[in-house]
């Protein structure tokens, strides 16, 4: 029994996952070659590569096992780098990101919430130094890449979280830039405002043409009004945890993601436990009453009758040997019980 997965209503279960490695084929080619693909880019078998790929960033990718992880996912996989262990040198460096059963579970449910019969939020609250800064800064490199006319906003209560994100989300779209065919052209081109546009002169007549496509970076310090005005595919709520004012910020933000009674746009608001402010009880307050703000519901380990938020394990895809054992092994399988001992050794 696979115990990241168990008791996610909202992500198909995997009891143990095998071949991840094929998920990452992009990845690979890029590592051994520095490029995704030695077909000139002048034929048409390069345009049905491309297409291929984006097929498969947007629609998910199915293994030889017939596990499939989301589009997101394979993106995140394939055309991301993070600050990572490079087992070769044993020092940190610019790497593509492991696939972990972890990340399984957030794109799915990302997915699921996005879908307009469910049109839901998450929000989570996770072990520190997870990643998910990184995750984030890939699902708004993904929006802007792939939807055009897409909105998304980074929300944080200190501006300096916001950069950091937001510096992610640069340094994904212009790896992208710099190694696809999906490049487009930011104007502006800030550390906290991007839009896909171009400026375009048409006997004498200049206007803007592009994808349109932005990401925003706001701060909601001494102000729960920052996003009023804005719409958003995408709002995510980065170490929400420190918000002193967080239930106002999302219930001033929540109609920027409506159309309506619809959903049209998704809120994730994370923190990390080490993070959580005494003074800022409102974010637990939502993590234990997820339905009050329209958010995904999990049932307490503990307290069946208690629905809470996701509560993101600290042994999940904790990297790392203990006792000469992985506690993730070469598929992204967590070994919860060796990682639990490890934590509390």
């Amino acid at each position: 029994m696979n115990q990241v997965l168990q008791h996610n209503p909202y992500v198909p279960y995997v009891e143990k996952f095998e071949n991840s490695s094929e998920f990452s084929y992009l990845a690979e080619a890029f590592k051994r070659n520095k490029y995704y693909t030695s077909i000139p880019s002048s034929t048409y078998e390069y345009k049905l590569f491309w297409d291929d790929v984006m097929e498969k960033c947007i629609h998910g990718f199915t293994n030889s096992k017939g596990i499939k992880i989301t589009g997101k996912h394979f993106f995140y996989l394939n055309f991301v780098q993070i600050l990572a262990k490079d087992e070769e040198t044993g020092r940190k460096d610019k790497l593509f990101p492991r696939f972990l059963d972890i990340d399984y579970a957030y794109f799915h449910m990302l997915d699921y919430c996005k879908q307009t019969k469910n049109g839901k939020h998450l929000i989570l609250v996770k072990g520190r130094r997870l990643g998910f800064s990184y995750k984030c800064a890939a699902v708004l490199a993904h929006e802007f890449n792939f939807f055009r006319n897409s909105k998304s906003v980074i929300g944080t209560f200190l501006g300096k979280l916001g950069e950091t994100t937001m510096g992610f989300t640069l340094d994904n779209l212009n790896f992208i830039n710099e190694n696809t065919p999906y490049k487009k052209a930011r104007n502006p081109d800030t550390k906290d405002f991007v839009k896909a546009r171009f400026e375009k002169n048409v006997d004498g007549v200049r206007f803007w043409a592009g994808y349109n496509s932005e990401v925003k970076a706001i701060t909601f310090k001494d102000n729960a009004y920052a996003s009023v005005g804005l719409s958003a595919n995408w709002l995510m709520f980065d170490e929400a945890g420190v918000f002193d004012n967080i239930i106002n910020a999302f219930n001033m933000s929540e109609p920027l993601l409506m159309d309506g009674n619809d959903v049209v746009g998704n809120a994730v608001l994370f923190g990390s436990a080490g993070s959580v402010e005494s003074n800022s009880n409102g974010f637990s307050k939502m993590f234990y009453n997820p339905r009050a703000y329209n958010m995904l519901e999990f049932r307490h380990p503990e307290k069946p009758e208690v629905t809470m938020g996701w509560f993101v394990s600290a042994a999940w895809g904790r990297l790392g040997k203990f006792k000469n054992r992985e506690m993730v092994d070469e598929d992204g399988n967590s070994n919860i019980e060796l990682a639990t001992e490890n934590i509390l050794h």
